[in-house]
């Protein structure tokens, strides 16, 4: 095998091992939106849960306010990363996130308030108020 023949193969394998080794968030994206602003029964479950919980902070459509913009926020961290936080809260420079395991019905919904914030994240659904789907 010549020389740049091997460096190709080497580049392309490396490359193929490097997107399959990275986070695949996308997989954690467990959400169905039609028409734009339809959701599935679980991820407009979750749109409720974050209403009545997190929107306070985080804004009626995940866009920032005290806390953190929830959308650009799931872009780039995981899913188990996000149930840390809810859990256990976090301290930053501006503020801080309270705990929330002791929230049984915040913990139990954390995966549909998830799905919720991924589909917002993806840009799946826009800045509208969401409906559940029929």
């Amino acid at each position: 095998m010549n020389l740049s023949k091997f460096i190709t193969l080497a580049a392309a394998t490396t490359l193929y091992f490097a997107a399959v080794s990275l986070p695949s968030y996308a997989q954690d994206s467990n959400y169905t939106v039609t028409d734009g602003n339809k959701l599935d029964a679980v991820s407009y479950g979750g749109f409720k849960l974050y209403r009545n919980w997190c929107a306070r902070c985080h804004g009626t459509y995940g866009q920032g306010m005290v806390g953190p913009n929830l959308a650009n926020s799931l872009k780039n961290i995981s899913k188990n990363q996000f149930f840390k936080t809810v859990a256990n809260g976090k301290s930053g420079n501006i503020g801080s996130m309270p705990p929330w395991k002791a929230n049984v019905k915040v913990m139990e919904g954390r995966d549909s308030i998830y799905a919720y914030l991924k589909a917002r994240a993806d840009g799946a659904i826009g800045a509208v108020k969401p409906k559940k789907a029929k």
